[in-house]
């Protein structure tokens, strides 16, 4: 495990914070809220045995219900051995313990990927980035409650990151596990696959520690390389960009044509490796088929959709999250001289691609801008707020923000093209695959995509990541303290808190 002392004095400062929240939560907050009155009451159907119980307006898989009961029953168990009365078998204090220790153990994933992903990261850098990872405001709330979202990571996470080292059967098994806590995982299980191949046949292309084993059995030897600075970027680590990655097109078609050629020379050695892998994306696949849909209850309220507007948010909330590194006035006037050269060099293609993609964002923004009964309805929630207040003020309002998400979606590629044009491809796609069908305009659902942009982009100096940091911990403190100390009454007499 890289960087031991890095990760015990990370414990030592964030974990004791983390328990004395959760004992906030116990003590203010200890009835099932929102989604747990739906979570809670499952899990203790199976703590005490009744197996074929069901609430059918649970939409998962009932992996997280799996854990819970295991863990209700170790406390139990403990209880019992050292004397001391047992509380109720499986209450919601022990449930959301469950969340707080997959929390924890999400901490030395973080740090592992930090270095892991970049190699050439200082020990600074890869603490700052895991502390970041650990703070970030939907992660950190939900380590408190009895929801999907920890696990859901944490698994996701580890199968990635085996993945990344070859250790494809602790992968698959990984993703099986996510995929049992959330159906949507098996995105990111097809993305681990693709980002396998991706290693083995265009060694390099995808950056990290990955290895190139394959390339002699291939006959062809990986062209040269060079790194490039972005900006506000420290750290350009071992990732390699690859040609033709700034004007995407030629590089994009010659990476494509060396990845099916290699693809097909290295096929029986990449099928015995890769196989499984494949099959929890294929049994997946089959389980949609066979279901009619993805969500297993409730299936009226979760029907999929062509929500095309949840990408732009996305680029945006992925830059408004990492505000001191992407909309500083240093960033920002840097970005606008990258942008006026670029038009100098090339002015017809520069500006041909400002109007596509200025096109494309207004068609998916007049087009593609869903607002689910939820959010309407549910006075409860950040994104009742942010619908109502930004996005739906007035006709024109979603409009006014194409130009951020526009200077999201040029300034996110450009911390990420070190990592080749396929594989910003590969993970684009599998974000839509996840955001586009969704209805709900919900932050939780960014939460995987955001770790994936944030762990792989070029490293924000440590002064950006300190603010970042800082950042996150002051929106911690106000949201659990609205949720804990701020609660208000629901219309029908029920204890209504605000949270994401």
């Amino acid at each position: 495990m890289p960087g031991n002392g890095a990760l015990a004095a990370l414990a030592a400062l964030l974990l004791p914070a983390s328990v004395a929240v959760a004992a906030l939560f116990a003590a203010f907050a200890p009835d099932p809220y929102m989604d747990e009155p739906f979570h809670v009451p499952q899990t203790q159907r199976y703590c005490a045995g009744h197996w074929r119980e069901w609430e059918p307006k649970i939409t998962t898989f009932p992996g997280l219900y799996l854990f819970g009961t295991a863990l209700g029953h170790a406390v139990h168990a403990a209880q019992r051995l050292l004397g001391i009365r047992p509380a109720a078998l499986c209450g919601t204090a022990v449930l959301r313990a469950t969340n707080l220790l997959f929390a924890a153990a999400c901490l030395p994933l973080f740090l592992a990927a930090a270095r892991q992903l970049d190699p050439s990261r200082s020990r600074q850098q890869a603490a700052l980035l895991a502390a970041v990872c650990f703070l970030f405001p939907v992660h950190y709330f939900f380590s408190f409650l009895y929801y999907t979202d920890v696990p859901s990571l944490f698994f996701t996470l580890a199968a990635y990151l085996a993945s990344r080292r070859r250790r494809y059967r602790l992968a698959a098994a990984l993703g099986a596990a996510a995929v049992l806590v959330r159906q949507t995982n098996a995105v990111w299980v097809a993305f681990c696959l693709g980002d396998a191949l991706l290693e083995r046949c265009l060694p390099g292309s995808s950056g990290g520690s990955g290895r190139s084993r394959d390339s002699g059995a291939a006959g062809t030897t990986q062209r040269s390389s060079r790194n490039s600075s972005v900006s506000g970027g420290r750290s350009s680590g071992s990732s390699r960009k690859r040609s033709g990655v700034a004007g995407g097109g030629p590089g994009l078609a010659s990476d494509l044509a060396t990845l099916l050629r290699r693809a097909w020379l290295l096929k029986a050695q990449l099928a015995s490796d890769l196989w499984p892998l494949a099959a929890v994306v294929a049994a997946f696949a089959a389980f949609v088929v066979a279901n009619g849909g993805i969500v297993v209850g409730d299936k009226a309220h979760h029907a999929a959709v062509r929500h095309l507007a949840q990408p732009l948010y996305f680029l945006l909330y992925c830059t408004a999250c990492l505000a001191p590194a992407f909309w500083s006035p240093p960033t920002l006037a840097a970005a606008a001289r990258g942008v006026a050269a670029a038009a100098r060099q090339r002015p017809a293609a520069a500006g041909a691609a400002a109007a596509a993609a200025a096109a494309a964002a207004v068609a998916a923004v007049s087009s593609g801008t869903l607002a689910h009964p939820f959010l309407l309805a549910d006075n409860r929630h950040y994104a009742f707020y942010l619908w109502r207040r930004v996005l739906n003020r007035t006709p024109w309002a979603r409009y006014a923000l194409i130009p951020a998400y526009l200077y999201s979606g040029w300034a996110l590629q450009r911390r990420l093209a070190h990592r080749g044009p396929l594989w910003l491809l590969l993970a684009a796609g599998g974000t839509c695959a996840v955001l586009v069908p969704a209805h709900l305009l919900e932050p939780r659902y960014f939460t995987t995509p955001f770790y994936l942009a944030f762990l792989h982009m070029r490293t924000p100096s440590p002064r950006a990541l300190a603010a970042i940091a800082a950042g996150f911990a002051a929106v911690n403190a106000a949201t659990l303290y609205l949720f804990l100390a701020a609660p208000f009454a629901w219309p029908d007499g029920s204890v209504a808190r605000f949270m994401w």
